[in-house]
């Protein structure tokens, strides 16, 4: 076993005789069963290394993270992929180009872009990248892989057109963190991105937050701890990294074993379903049931009901997270599918709404959505998950947008209380 942050937290909780310091719970347990794990939640005293200058412990514990994910080096976090998206949109900004994005990308990419005051161009293909080249200096390029729906890109295309366009690739790959523990799983981006960014909070035992900036190069890693020191917390939790700590090395162990378990019971899941098909992901813990012409958001809440939590819904997709954890219980959901009533799903979700997008300054308002008509969006919306705006700042909101908010308002990223931001 290799757990060298956990196991010095767990020998000062033996040795701990008072804590005078934060968190002011001060590690005790009998205040609730929500404290059970509070003697884990410690702060930067004397042997448990600090987060943002790390040289013991924690430096240790991010040494193994990047061996295991085959990276020179790994940044731990405990504020989530979006805190990573940050650091690499600042890398982005220093290099004094354009931020290039091919395909969908999350909605903290274009917040960090606006927080960073880099200028995005966006692209759906390669194809329509190359003519960025024409007339933009192109700092960093970056692309989803895997999505929320369990696919991947072929980066190998990617990082060619990168290093065409001198740019660095960033790779959002934050639901690939399961990756490295199972030969039956795809390979993440390590043999190709200079940046990427991992959440281990969403599949692996790891607390909410816990992610992984992972780097290629000394400069890139560097620049990239420099700029963390800036943009993280200064309080990281000690809880997050500490099961971060223990998450890796209970999977290195037990990884291969227990995710052939998740396969064969995925496999026999496909078998009982009666209800909806599975569809082919590049990782097959991501389970996506489609269910044609059925409103699986109402599926989605009907389960909950029941007691059964999905990962989200989209259309008429119903997405799943598949772990050692949980496989157990895929018969519940193949059970529960055929006692569902199913509801017609009215019209697929339409994202491609037509709209010009422009550049526009002004005071912020809130407004209805049927009063946004003609006026310029002033934030990001979208479903989440899966978290990538379909409406985006400086979009001239037209009827058919107005129609999506009305339809959509109680899940979307982006509102006040169901009003809408607009410039003045």
């Amino acid at each position: 076993m290799s757990r060298s942050l956990y196991d010095k937290i767990k020998e000062y909780n033996t040795a701990v005789k008072a804590r005078f310091c934060m968190p002011a719970h001060s590690g005790q347990a009998y205040l609730d069963d929500l404290y059970s794990s509070a003697v884990f939640d410690w702060t930067e005293v004397h042997g448990l290394d600090n987060l943002l200058y790390s040289e013991d412990v924690i430096a240790d514990c991010e040494k193994r993270l990047a061996r295991r994910y085959g990276y020179d080096d790994a940044l731990m976090l405990t504020s989530g992929s979006t805190c990573g998206m940050q650091i690499a949109m600042a890398v982005a900004k220093s290099r004094q180009g354009v931020a290039l994005a091919i395909g969908d990308m999350h909605k903290s990419f274009y917040s960090s872009a606006r927080i960073m005051d880099v200028k995005l161009r966006c692209c759906k293909d390669l194809k329509e990248a190359d003519s960025v080249l024409a007339n933009d200096k192109v700092a960093c390029v970056f692309v989803t892989s895997p999505n929320y729906f369990g696919k991947t890109l072929q980066l190998k295309e990617i990082k060619d057109f990168a290093l065409k366009a001198g740019a660095l690739l960033v790779v959002d790959e934050a639901h690939s963190a399961h990756f490295p523990y199972s030969t039956q799983l795809p390979d993440n981006a390590s043999k190709y991105a200079d940046i990427a960014l991992a959440s281990m909070h969403k599949t692996l035992p790891v607390y909410g937050g816990g992610a992984i900036l992972l780097t290629n190069g000394e400069d890139t890693y560097q620049q990239c701890r420099i700029l963390r020191a800036d943009i993280h917390t200064t309080s990281p939790s000690y809880l997050v990294m500490a099961s971060m700590d223990f998450a890796d090395d209970y999977m290195a162990e037990r990884g291969e074993e227990e995710y052939a378990k998740v396969k064969l019971a995925i496999d026999k899941f496909k078998i009982n379903l009666k209800v909806g098909k599975v569809v082919d992901t590049d990782d097959f813990t991501r389970l996506v049931i489609k269910i044609d012409g059925v409103d699986c958001a109402q599926v989605s809440d009907r389960l909950a009901e029941r007691g059964i939590f999905a990962e989200m819904a989209y259309g008429d997709l119903l997405v799943l997270i598949v772990t050692p954890f949980n496989y157990d219980k895929l018969d519940l959901i193949a059970k529960e599918l055929g006692s569902i009533p199913l509801e017609k799903l009215e019209s697929d979700i339409d994202v491609d709404f037509g709209m010009q997008n422009v550049e526009r300054r002004g005071d912020v308002i809130l407004v209805a959505p049927d009063d946004a008509l003609g006026k310029v969006c002033a934030v990001d919306i979208g479903i989440y998950p899966p978290g990538v705006p379909v409406i985006k700042k400086g979009d001239v909101i037209n009827q058919k947008a107005i129609e999506f908010l009305k339809k959509y308002s109680s899940r979307l990223f982006g509102l006040a209380s169901g009003m809408l931001a607009v410039i003045k």
